[in-house]
């Protein structure tokens, strides 16, 4: 009888101090978690001005959510805003403790006599996690918290709020990233500033100016507001979601950023994205080539999960659909999120090919405003 070897896998687990990071019961969360390559990071933004005593159900409708869509080393990070002097703090960052599929195949092959199976671990480092990112919420909330909880305000009276410039004060983290970030901001985005504000509807349209003011740009990022408007009293000011949004979206958009989810609930869809490509595209736009890029990250499905494209000398919009690739068939079937060539509300994104370079068309189908383009894949260096 032929001997069986036994693989013995010896898989020490250092502790080493992450910065920010709070000890539980002698115990961190594994570094090695931040080794794992992401497609995307997640920063949470909270407004400061937005806390009220014994209101804290916005703390778990967030780690509900995050613990739902968060991807296999996913690095995470929490930012205070403090929209009342235009400033934020970060206040601690981590990384998603789990494994991609392909390496809980890999760790499962193995043997381990001296030390745990690491899947064995990663409930207790999950449970760690999320015990951290609600101290790190918790902190914010204890050290702003306000007693009247029935305060509300209209334009006549709203205070003085200034979350772009607090937005702003953050972007280095989206110049020095190469991956896109998910911003998830919990704020009323009543922005009352010399920057503009959805409360002023006439300067609406000169919103885009706005932005330039402050030459801030967050590239390769999509925003989701949730607890709009709740500091407002909507009684009185009925069209503030409908400007604020419109604020919003014509502001981020000249900053180069997205708008996937915008109003009183968190509208993050629970799907963990796997997969990554980047194109550059090539535009024939009336009688211009117009230069682009797409980003397209997807969940195990194929549906697509904060995605963009954009154009130079038109804008940028967020994608939704499906793209489903493989080396020599590739096919997108999308929706933008908000207008690139027309002025309808949003716009098909039709592209089939294989995986190095795809074909198609951009427009509303059905009408004669489809324009061709072309997307050539971006490869690592």
């Amino acid at each position: 009888m032929k001997n069986k070897i036994l693989l013995i896998t010896v898989n020490f687990f250092i502790f080493t101090a992450i910065p920010a990071n709070a000890i539980f019961e002698g115990i961190r969360i594994n570094p090695i978690f931040c080794q794992t390559a992401s497609v995307r990071e997640t920063v949470v933004y909270i407004d400061d001005m937005m806390m009220v005593e014994n209101k804290f159900e916005w703390v778990y409708k967030l780690e509900g959510k995050l613990a739902a869509s968060l991807a296999p080393g996913e690095r995470t990070t929490v930012v205070k805003l403090s929209p009342k002097d235009g400033t934020s703090l970060e206040i601690w960052q981590g990384c998603w403790p789990d494994y991609t599929v392909e390496k809980r195949l890999e760790i499962s092959k193995n043997h381990y006599i001296f030390s745990k199976n690491p899947l064995d671990e990663l409930q207790e480092q999950q449970t760690l996690f999320k015990r951290e990112i609600h101290a790190a919420l918790s902190s914010i909330y204890n050290k702003s918290k306000r007693t009247d909880a029935q305060y509300k305000f209209t334009s006549e009276k709203a205070p003085d709020k200034q979350i772009l410039r607090a937005l702003s004060s953050d972007e280095a983290r989206f110049s020095n990233s190469a991956n896109t970030i998910r911003a998830i901001i919990y704020s009323d985005m009543a922005e009352n500033s010399d920057l503009g504000s959805p409360f002023k509807p006439q300067l609406l349209p000169q919103s885009a100016s706005f932005a330039e003011k402050l030459g801030t740009h967050f590239p390769r990022s999509v925003f989701y507001a949730y607890g709009v408007g709740e500091d407002v009293d909507l009684t009185s000011d009925k069209s503030f979601q409908e400007n604020s949004k419109a604020f919003w979206l014509s502001t981020l958009r000249r900053m180069s950023a997205t708008i996937g989810g915008f109003g009183s609930d968190l509208s993050v869809a629970n799907r963990i994205p796997v997969k990554s490509w980047k194109y550059e595209l090539n535009m024939q736009y009336d009688n211009d080539q117009l230069d682009g890029k797409l980003s397209i990250l997807t969940d195990n499905d194929g549906y697509i999960v904060d995605s963009w494209l954009g154009f130079n000398r038109l804008n940028v919009s967020g994608l939704t659909g499906t793209f489903h690739c493989k080396p020599d068939q590739c096919k997108l079937d999308g929706e933008t999120t908000s207008n690139l060539t027309t002025d309808g509300p949003s716009e098909n994104l039709i592209l089939s090919g294989n995986a190095d370079s795809l074909n198609g068309t951009l427009g509303i189908n059905g009408r004669e405003t489809l324009f061709t383009l072309t997307a050539k894949l971006v490869h690592p260096k």
